[in-house]
């Protein structure tokens, strides 16, 4: 599928979303005026001043997700659906709501706070107005950019629902580049049965290799060297990872150390298999958010409740860069 945005300089309203596939195109008036001037013909894009950069951005990549949600449900006619539930993102609050209404989908489906709430915790900690700030969905938590930097808000439903996922999909690169490896390896109880946990990180390598290796592994792949001469140096490596697997030794950080691309990912799947997924996620959150050397800031809507209270009522908002 492509998504492209297209400018009409005949219209008052000249900005309008495209999508296509193999089989079928359609287009929808966004309802919008773009400036010409910071329109890039060559991209078909609009330049990163628009008021509405990360808005725009947002829902081109909620459209590709959404596609191959319903692709993944066996809908016909997908095409038409994204256009029908675009007008409906749309249609009360034009450009400007459609940040809002996105997060809110998964809001619902999750459980996360609602959008309007992140808003309000950022300005409360802030003192910004909406004039001052932009703001970008990644994943479930929010980046506000502002002309100081970029600030970045979540929440532990945020964090825990992020981790599940990418632990659940098997996104190795994901769970390599961003989480914390110091963070498992606090998680790790050495205590874990070692028949077990290698029986099921073998089962979990050949899952890998046999059908998730040419999308895992493509970004691990040496020029020269062959899928198979690869597959054959994970196993290799996965024994060397055995071999100095002993009692006093924190197989989270010897993984790592190893082949932090594939047989780290692996060991947190499996430690979180055998562990308890929700359990190790909500244990992550907690060292990841109150970390003494941390960054992260907590934020509490009611004046009244404390820290300890209730987590999930708590916005946790840090610097990015």
């Amino acid at each position: 599928m492509v998504v492209t945005y297209n400018l009409n300089l005949d219209s008052d309203e000249n900005f309008y979303c495209q999508i296509s596939d193999e089989n079928l195109e359609v287009s929808f008036d966004m309802k919008y005026k773009v400036d010409p001037k910071i329109w890039n013909y060559n991209g078909k894009k609009v330049s990163n001043s628009d008021p509405y950069f990360f808005t725009l951005k947002n829902f081109k990549e909620y459209l590709f997700s959404r596609y191959h949600d319903l692709r993944k449900l066996g809908k016909e006619e997908i095409l038409s659906i994204l256009k029908e539930e675009s007008l409906q993102l749309l249609k009360n609050s034009g450009v400007e709501g459609v940040s809002k209404n996105i997060f809110n989908i998964y809001a619902n489906e999750f459980g996360l706070n609602e959008y309007d709430k992140y808003i309000y915790a950022f300005e409360r900690y802030t003192g910004l107005q909406q004039k001052d700030y932009r703001v970008e969905i990644i994943d479930y938590l929010l980046h506000f950019h502002t002309n100081e930097g970029i600030y970045e808000m979540n929440t532990y439903v945020g964090l825990v629902t992020f981790l599940k996922k990418i632990i659940r999909d098997k996104r190795y690169f994901d769970i390599e580049v961003l989480t914390e490896v110091d963070i498992w390896s606090e998680i790790y109880d050495e205590n874990i049965s070692k028949h077990e946990f290698f029986s099921k990180m073998s089962n979990e390598l050949e899952l890998c290799i046999k059908n998730n290796f040419e999308k895992a592994g493509r970004a691990y792949i040496v020029p020269n060297k062959n899928y198979e001469e690869i597959k054959k140096q994970m196993r290799i490596q996965f024994q060397k990872f055995r071999d100095r697997s002993k009692k006093n030794v924190n197989w989270i950080d010897l993984a790592w150390e190893i082949n932090e691309g594939i047989l780290f990912p692996l060991t947190v799947i499996t430690m979180t298999d055998i562990f308890d997924l929700e359990v190790c996620c909500q244990e992550y959150c907690e060292l990841n958010f109150y970390n003494e050397n941390g960054d992260w800031q907590a934020i509490c809507l009611d004046d009244n409740l404390s820290e300890d209270d209730d987590n999930e009522s708590i916005f946790f908002i840090r610097i990015y860069k």
